[in-house]
Parts: structure tokens; sequence; C-alpha cells
């Protein structure tokens, strides 16, 4: 199958209008191209399967934008071996992001390889002849929440973007950047007509979309867009809408907490770790060459260290300072599960000291010996939880705060995280406080940074803008509200069309 890789919408200008001469071209026979390849449904999985690779596939240092979410929150340091290893990583924690950051062109250029691939496979795929119909709305709406996912991390992450809703050809390239209110529309749409033709169960198929990712996942954007933006409704979608859904998955009883919060993570040794009924959506990946595996496993282990019955040895990235390990009771189950205490775990002098030392590392994302000790090792195989049933809980709760129409109280989907996590007694429920319940139950997980956001610029700068001394001292650049720059790469690749790109506020 021949794919025409977008880059960003405007990048098709730079291929050039050179084209051979009528005497030299001739049919391809035997090649496959666009015009001939969607002809069966074995060619409409294909597209399916490479929409899919656009959101798990990850190569060239770490792609994986949580663990560039997680060093911009108020969760952890750089670390690393020296002052000058990172340093692109060290500019996301300081909040002095550069234009030239690869990170930025790589985001970009990823969401939109898969934004064109789903474009590209939702115009084709109405064309194939299924012998099962059901099937085939079924891989459309599988495509249409791929898309709504892909846009819904573009759109947070830097805000004034292209929406690109078909294949687009170098005569019509120019589409400059969207408001954000169309983008969250058409993350709206997308998502509730998905939610129409996706199964209830993926028994048998694990790493396919439910229905219930869908709502859920549209629950958490709703939530996102009406605090940033501090409106009441998101384009496209109302608070009793996303409060029906969001009740709908809790009522419909296909999802439940795990009984032991460790047993979500690889390192527990658990095989709750995978496909367990508290992961609505997971992103699966492989160690042994069969498919992607995740490359920022590797940054978050400890340097130097000889491998031991549990941990292998990683880079020393994503350090946690003494105050946020504190952040949990001592009696909260979640704290020994989220964060390594080397020192007590494995040994002061077992390992070595990353720069921006605290002696507390991220446990949930850790190198594991028995995987880089198998000869087929070619990465780690954690899987990447999208969201869990924690969350639907918890933002259930939220809705409900806000006026949502639900079948129980907000305090009892409050107290059910918290009752996992080892409490007897629970505190009433608040804004505030399930905040709070929200940093501890997704710690790490790349969800903590968007919370922060949704909370008002002036909270965002509170939390992450500290006191300490250098070099953990971070400052909140309150002049780009969080937004990351677009690449310059991409601004240039724009500088021709009629309607260039616009670097964003700040940078």
């Amino acid at each position: 199958m021949k794919r025409y890789i977008l880059h960003i919408t405007m990048a098709l200008l730079v291929l050039g209008a050179a084209a051979c001469d009528d005497y030299l071209e001739v049919d391809n026979h035997t090649a496959t191209t666009e015009d001939n390849f969607y002809q069966t449904e074995e060619d409409a999985y294909a597209a399916l399967y490479a929409a899919y690779n656009a959101i798990t596939d990850d190569k060239g240092g770490t792609n994986e934008f949580e663990f560039f979410l997680n060093m911009c929150s108020d969760d952890m340091f750089t670390g690393g071996g020296s002052s000058s290893d990172g340093t692109d990583v060290r500019r996301f924690e300081k909040h002095k992001m550069l234009v030239t950051d690869w990170q930025h062109d790589q985001f970009w250029w990823r969401g939109y390889v898969g934004i064109y691939r789903t474009n590209v496979a939702l115009e084709k795929i109405p064309n194939i002849t299924f012998g099962d119909e059901t099937e085939k709305a079924r891989i459309l709406a599988e495509l249409k929440f791929i898309r709504a996912y892909i846009y819904s991390n573009l759109v947070r992450m830097y805000e004034n973007i292209p929406l690109i809703t078909e294949p687009i050809t170098l005569a019509d390239a120019d589409v400059g950047q969207a408001d954000p209110d169309e983008v969250y529309e058409q993350i709206a749409q997308d998502y509730l007509a998905a939610i129409e033709d996706l199964p209830e169960s993926v028994e048998g198929e694990e790493g396919r979309v439910t229905k219930y990712a869908a709502q859920a996942m549209l629950a958490r954007v709703y939530l996102f867009y009406t605090g940033f933006y501090s409106q009441t409704d998101m384009p496209g979608v109302t608070l009793n809408v996303i409060s029906s859904l969001v009740d709908n998955i809790i009522e419909d009883n296909h999802y439940g907490l795990v009984d032991n919060f460790a047993d979500l993570w690889l390192v527990s040794g658990s095989d709750e770790s995978y496909y367990s009924r508290e992961h609505v959506y997971q992103i699966p990946y492989s160690y042994n060459g069969k498919g992607a595996s995740r490359s920022d496993v590797q940054f978050y282990g400890l340097r130097d260290l000889s491998n031991t019955s549990t941990y292998a040895a990683g880079w020393g990235f994503g350090t946690i300072h003494p105050d946020v390990y504190n952040i949990f009771d001592p009696a909260d189950e979640r704290r020994n599960a989220t964060i390594l205490d080397a020192n007590s775990e494995v040994g002061e002098n077992e390992y070595s000291n990353s720069y921006q030392h605290t002696g507390y590392y991220f446990k949930k994302y850790t190198p594991l010996s028995k995987y880089v000790d198998d000869p087929a090792f070619s990465g780690h195989p954690d899987g990447r939880t999208v969201v869990r049933y924690a969350d639907v809980l918890l933002m259930a709760a939220e809705l409900s705060l806000k006026g949502g129409a639900f079948t129980r109280t907000a305090q009892s989907y409050f107290e059910e995280v918290r009752i996992r996590a080892g409490f007897t007694t629970h505190p009433p429920v608040s804004i505030d406080r399930i905040f709070e319940e929200r940093r501890k139950e997704f710690f790490g997980e790349g969800l903590r940074y968007w919370d922060l956001l949704r909370q008002g610029i002036d909270v965002a700068d509170a939390a992450i803008t500290n006191n300490y001394e250098s070099p953990f001292d971070v400052t909140f650049d309150k002049a780009t509200r969080g937004i990351w720059p677009i690449a310059d790469v991409q601004i240039q690749l724009s500088s021709s069309s009629s309607k260039p790109l616009k670097q964003n506020a700040g940078y």
C-alpha cells in the first residue's frame, strides 16, 4: 500500500510541481496505490491498523507526549545523568521550551500522519463491500475515534492548529489554522458518531476501542475545554449529554476497580496490568519485536543499577521531590505503588544518583529485569493506560458537583476511589478534593498538567512555580497560558502559503 504521509498541511507545498513528460507516464500494473488498494475487507483492516499505528508507534528518543506532560507539571524533575543530559527535556520542566525543540515537530508530524490516514480511510472504506455491514460501521467508528483522539491531544498541546477532515492535495493545502472551537466541535462530532457504532466489548480483540472509551474520552476533553476556556459547555456537546454518557459507563457495569492499585502496573507482576476490568482504554506494547515498544520506560529507570530481581537500569529521568512524595498519606496504598524510594527498596549504594537527585523515582513505569534479561528483548512492554475506570468515577463526581444528573452521588464516586486506596474515612467531596485525589490516583500518567491548566492559569502558576533552589527551581510562563510552541520548521514550511502558520503567544 502506497501511503502519502502528511508532514503538515502546508508541507505539500515543498514537494514542487515537477512532473514527468507524458511519454514517461505509464500505467503501473503491479504496485499497490491508493487508487487500487481499497478493494477488500482485508484492505480496510490494513488501513485501520495503520491508523492505530499512528497513536502507538514510538521512535526516536521518546515520543510519548505523556512523558513531557509529566515534566511540565509539578510532579517531576527532569533528572538524567548531568546538567547537560536531556537539556531539551529540561526546557519542558523549566517552561522555557524553544520553537526549535525537535519534540514539537515530532508530535505535530505524527499527529497529522494519523489524521491523514484516518481521512483517507474514511473516504475509501465506505465503497468497500463487506459481508457484515456492521463490521464496516465499526471500522469507520474506530477511525473517527482515532481522529478525535489525535485532535484532542494536538489542540490541547498547541491550540491553534489546522483542522483537516478529508484527504488534502497540493491544490487545497492552504487550510490555515482553525479557531479552537471548530476543532473541539469536530472532536465532539467524531466521538459522538463513534459511540453509535462501537461495540460495548472487545474481548479477544483487546487494543481496539469500545463505545465506553469514546464516552470517557469525550468527557475528559469536555472538562478540559470548559475549564480552560471558562465555558459552561463545549461546542457540540452539553453538560447533560456528557453526564449521561459517563453515568452510562458506570451503570452498565462493564468496568470496575481492580482490588489492589499496584496490580495495574507491570512492575507488580500481576496479570491485571493488561486489559483488566479497570482499563477502559489501554494502548498495548511489546518487547520481543512483534509490535511497538515503549521508550519512555527506559528514561525512568535508576542509573547504573545492576539488575535486581525486579528492577533493571535506566537513564534516571523523572526524579520526584520529597515534598511530592509526602502528598501521599502513609496509609495510602498508591504511594509505594507509584513512587520508588530507591534508597529504601534498592540500596543507597546500588545505583548512581541522577542529576536533580532526590532518591525518589517513578515506579509505575520502570525497567524490569525479567524483560531486559530476555534474549528477545527489544523494548519495554508496559501498556500505556489512556483512561481507567477510576478516572470515570472522579469525572462523574466532578460533573455531578457541576450540576450533571447521575444515578449515584458525587460522594459515592469519590469514596469508591479512596476505599481502593486503603482509606476507611472520607472528607466531604468538593472540586478541590477531587483534584487532590486525581493527582494521587493518576500521578505520572500525563493528566496532572492538563488538570492544572483547566483550573485556570493562576492555579497552574501557583502549583508549578516553586521556591526551590537551583537546579530544582521552576517558573511557569503565564504568557504562554501553558500552550506549547509550534515547531519552527512547520512555520517555515507554511511561509509560502496564503495562510501561513502563526506562532503561539509567548514564543
